[in-house]
């Protein structure tokens, strides 16, 4: 793209890339050239502004295209995670060891750090930097299950591109996927991001392609404690063959006996007009899997079931 008076010729930013996130890639470019104050203008509303940033910083925005994937870590998905944890954590006794896919900068698994208000009472420490609430009307999880000690001895994540939310590049690259206007996610990534900051035990972060990585992973887990294997909207978008694979090695560890269990989500349609939402599912080893709850895509939603 060019304003009518640029004499250079056309050269597309984006080329042929057709894969469903390049509208978004290409959005967090301008918005981080916004961030910088580069070009502090190119998204106040007006094409020609949108226009001029991109005809100006046309090997800066291909550079950002080339090298950075989508990359969200939102942290209101704990307000689904953090029940489901204690729910595990309820059928076996045991203190947990989390593993993560896909965590981007591993701000989830700070999921027992946050403070978390529900509709029949509260999680978490009161002096925490970040509180989580759901919509009115949901969040219905049993306060007995809130009343319990949720014990985290080990955090590790495995992510193709993990960041480093607590540099300023890391966090500029997260907070370019939060579009103008979205306050509310921008002081929940701040607050999470302070929280890694103050941790003395900060989750180990592994780069690498989880399908593949997450046998090692669960060679090295113990037998006196749950390893519990989550994610959050990560494993809908794998290609089928590594869906399986990923499925295969959490089969293959549970096999050897040592406490293990996986939480996740799964897409599920309902109602008359067939209106999209998701299923959060668990099972603990050599249990059955169960549905827990039904939830929307930010954790905004969230009808316990289990």
């Amino acid at each position: 793209m060019r304003l009518a008076d640029d004499p250079r010729p056309v050269r597309p930013i984006v080329g042929s890339d057709e894969r469903w996130d390049v509208p978004l890639r290409l959005f967090a470019a301008v918005h981080y050239l916004v961030l910088t104050g580069t070009a502090p203008d190119a998204l106040s509303g007006r094409f020609e502004d949108f226009a001029a940033a991109l005809a100006g910083h046309e090997d800066t925005l291909r550079a950002r295209l080339e090298t950075h994937g989508v990359q969200t870590n939102e942290v209101q998905r704990c307000t689904s995670i953090l029940p489901t944890l204690l729910a595990a954590s309820a059928e076996t006794g045991l203190p947990l060891e989390l593993v993560e896919l896909g965590p981007s900068a591993g701000l989830n698994l700070l999921v027992d750090r946050y403070r978390y208000r529900y509709e029949n009472g509260t999680f978490g420490p009161a002096d925490a930097l970040l509180e989580l609430t759901v919509e009115e009307g949901g969040g219905r999880v049993p306060g007995a299950l809130l009343g319990r000690e949720l014990v985290v001895r080990r955090r590790r994540g495995i992510d193709l591109a993990p960041i480093d939310a607590t540099s300023p590049e890391g966090y500029l690259l997260l907070r370019s996927f939060l579009w103008p206007g979205l306050d509310d996610r921008v002081a929940r990534l701040d607050a999470a991001v302070e929280t890694l900051r103050r941790m003395p035990d900060r989750p180990e972060l592994i780069e690498g392609d989880y399908a593949r990585l997450l046998p090692t992973v669960l060679a090295d887990r113990p037998a006196d404690g749950l390893t519990v294997v989550f994610e959050t909207f990560s494993v809908i978008y794998l290609p089928e063959e590594a869906a399986r694979e990923l499925g295969e090695a959490l089969e293959t560890a549970a096999a050897d006996g040592r406490p293990l269990a996986w939480a996740s989500v799964r897409r599920w349609d309902h109602g008359a007009g067939g209106d999209a939402a998701f299923e959060l599912e668990l099972r603990v080893w050599p249990g059955s899997v169960r549905v827990v709850a039904h939830i929307d895509p930010h954790g905004n939603r969230l009808d316990w079931l289990d």
